[in-house]
């Protein structure tokens, strides 16, 4: 499983009811502790986001549904899947940014939209310091209902584990199409109870 350290791309703030992009900064490549993505914290974000949790895997499902390649991925497109407009930050870059609640905020990004490696990352960013927040936030459509979505969808799954069998993540593939979900458990606090799985990154590519 991905770590929970995000690194900064550009600085995002929410200005009243909209999502404002204000700075850009160099991309970095991704590292064992995930895809660099948007990340907003509670001090960033003054406003609550326009868009739920399960609206955006609901909305991201039917999406990557309908698409048959990465290059689809356009500003236009995603903005009517996700039923709001996306927010420009350069050429063949766009997403959305906001906070869930006082513990979740999250980030929806697409790269290099159009081009063969076009790629979008969906992160639901934990803001406490302590980075143990429970996940029900974000769990209203669980990682069991959005793999059954992808796997109707003819999507093969596969599970990817590194040692002592730790699942590091799961993979989806269709041809010209790959679907990697990180997941955790809904309570991280060890309860004794089986772990139920909550969605916390999305990478289409």
């Amino acid at each position: 499983m991905f770590g929970y350290a995000f690194t900064r791309p550009w600085a995002i703030a929410l200005c009243s009811a909209s999502l404002c992009a204000c700075t850009h900064a160099t991309d970095h490549s991704s590292t064992s502790q995930g895809p660099v993505t948007m990340a907003s914290t509670a001090s960033d974000a003054a406003t609550p986001s326009a868009l739920s949790a399960d609206q955006l895997l609901l909305r991201l499902l039917d999406l990557i549904k309908d698409t048959t390649s990465t290059r689809e991925l356009t500003l236009e497109r995603v903005s009517q899947a996700m039923r709001a407009p996306a927010q420009r930050f350069g050429p063949g870059h766009f997403g959305y940014g906001g906070t869930l609640t006082p513990e979740w905020s999250y980030g929806l990004e697409i790269k290099k939209a159009g081009a063969a490696d076009a790629r979008l990352d969906l992160n639901f960013i934990d803001t406490t310091a302590d980075r143990k927040a429970n996940a029900a936030a974000i769990c209203q459509v669980d990682f069991d209902q959005f793999a059954s979505g992808l796997q109707a969808a003819g999507f093969k799954r596969d599970t990817i584990r590194g040692e002592h069998g730790r699942v590091i993540h799961d993979r989806f593939d269709r041809p010209d199409l790959t679907i990697k979900v990180d997941t955790m458990a809904e309570d991280a606090t060890p309860s004794g109870k089986p772990a139920h799985a909550c969605v916390r990154l999305v990478t289409v590519q």
